[in-house]
């Protein structure tokens, strides 16, 4: 068996797979890497130093992965994630990546190997033809084969049986600069309070994907009324605020004022790469997040900024005027849209229910009802005023306790050494002490 690792990260539309597999990569120096990507991703990876081979998109892409897991230099087949052969049309499936080197499945959302099924709430109440194109009213993972390996990437995973949880960072997460020359390049003054604002690209693209061909802009409508709820949540914070919005539309790097005399402007960055985004968020005074399993919100409280989810799980909403001139505003644009969800776009309150067992990291995020303008502005205010970061003390409690990368694809790679079905046997490491503000 040789030393080399095949990392495939399917994904053409989902980059947190992709990120902690880099992340992992950038822990094992002393093993050549190759990463199979999507076109969409492939430059992402190689701007962080990594071979990479690009993934066809289509029937070709069975040939190409099945040849590559049969190449005789391999240590390990890496997938990450697993859950993502079902999620996308990536065209192979866990079967195609048998050869006679291991399979390690990474399950960052804790789905186990048994086969699950996922409802996507977008596509529950949608008769358009385009959005069920591209998210199904459901969608099953595969069931996978006995001699695969599960690792679990904590920040984010929990403590469910059936895979290695193993902190994914290690000691090497820290910002590359200060607050000041961070926010310096970006052009925000050092007065203003700093809040980034995520859209995962899966929900920029379920939102926005079944209008491309309308004639009246539609696409650009539900970004607009996106921004305008965040533009009046900052005004409402009452301080001089920056918004900085990740996977939004607008002009890269260009900064607008949003409400009068520049109190709130806004700044859009379309694309960073993964140590300009760790620059930025540490920089920050708040983050804010429309996925509670979001690995970047994760990586935001790890540096000691304040973070608040974004979540609709009972359907509250305020009687104001802007509220309900908003909702009938987005239900023109977009019926149902406010369907319940802990992600956005699919939804996945119950299927979460694994992830959320034993996570002090997801009991910790604070949330915040995604249509309720007034609990949003009491949420914020306590994060921004208040000294406690309980999504930092949760993880770097956590992560104290779990093997670091090495140690963890060593016990994937060693059928000698403890069951990996057993999260708890985790060796004792000492507790991580995280750079951050």
């Amino acid at each position: 068996m040789g030393e080399r690792l095949l990392i495939v990260s399917p994904s053409a539309h989902s980059l947190g797979e992709l990120a902690n597999a880099m992340v992992m990569a950038a822990q094992l120096p002393d093993r050549p890497i190759t990463v199979m990507t999507s076109a969409a991703y492939a430059d992402y990876a190689r701007g962080a130093g990594l071979s990479v081979r690009e993934l066809p998109r289509g029937r070709r892409a069975a040939e190409v992965v099945g040849r590559a897991v049969a190449e005789p230099d391999l240590a390990a087949v890496i997938l990450a994630d697993h859950h993502l052969t079902a999620l996308e049309r990536v065209h192979f499936t866990v079967a195609d990546l048998i050869g006679p080197a291991p399979l390690i499945c990474v399950d960052s959302l804790c789905l186990g190997p048994e086969g699950r099924r996922l409802e996507l709430a977008i596509s529950q109440h949608s008769i358009s033809p385009q959005m069920r194109h591209w998210f199904p009213l459901e969608v099953h993972t595969e069931t996978l084969p006995g001699e695969a390996t599960l690792l679990r990437p904590v920040p984010v995973a929990g403590g469910a049986p059936g895979g290695l949880a193993f902190d994914l960072y290690g000691m090497t997460l820290r910002p590359r600069h200060g607050r000041g020359q961070t926010r310096e390049s970006l052009g925000i003054a050092a007065d203003r309070t700093v809040i980034v604002t995520a859209m995962s690209n899966w929900a920029v693209r379920a939102m926005t994907k079944p209008h491309e061909a309308s004639p009246t802009r539609d696409r650009d409508e539900y970004l607009r009324l996106r921004t305008r709820w965040l533009v009046e949540l900052a005004v409402r914070l009452d301080r001089r605020i920056t918004l900085v919005s990740l996977g939004a539309s607008g002009g890269p790097g260009t900064i607008r004022p949003a409400e009068g005399a520049g109190r709130v402007e806004l700044v859009n960055l379309p694309g960073l790469a993964m140590d300009e985004f760790t620059d930025l968020v540490a920089a920050a005074d708040l983050y804010l997040c429309d996925n509670l399993t979001s690995g970047a919100m994760a990586r935001a409280a790890l540096l000691g900024t304040p973070v608040v989810a974004l979540t609709n799980e009972a359907g509250v909403w305020d009687g104001s005027d802007f509220v309900q001139g908003w909702r009938a505003e987005m239900e023109r644009v977009f019926p149902h849209f406010d369907f319940r969800y802990l992600v956005n776009p699919f939804g996945w309150v119950r299927e979460l229910d694994p992830l959320r067992t034993d996570n002090p990291y997801l009991d910790a995020v604070v949330r915040a009802p995604a249509y309720s303008l007034e609990q949003q502005v009491r949420i914020c205010t306590e994060a921004l005023d208040s000294a406690e970061r309980p999504a930092r003390d949760a993880l770097v409690e956590r992560v104290g306790t779990l093997p670091k990368v090495p140690e963890a694809l060593e016990r994937a790679l060693d059928p000698r050494g403890p069951s990996t079905a057993d999260p708890h046997h985790c060796g004792q490491q000492g507790r991580q002490h995280v750079e951050h503000r």
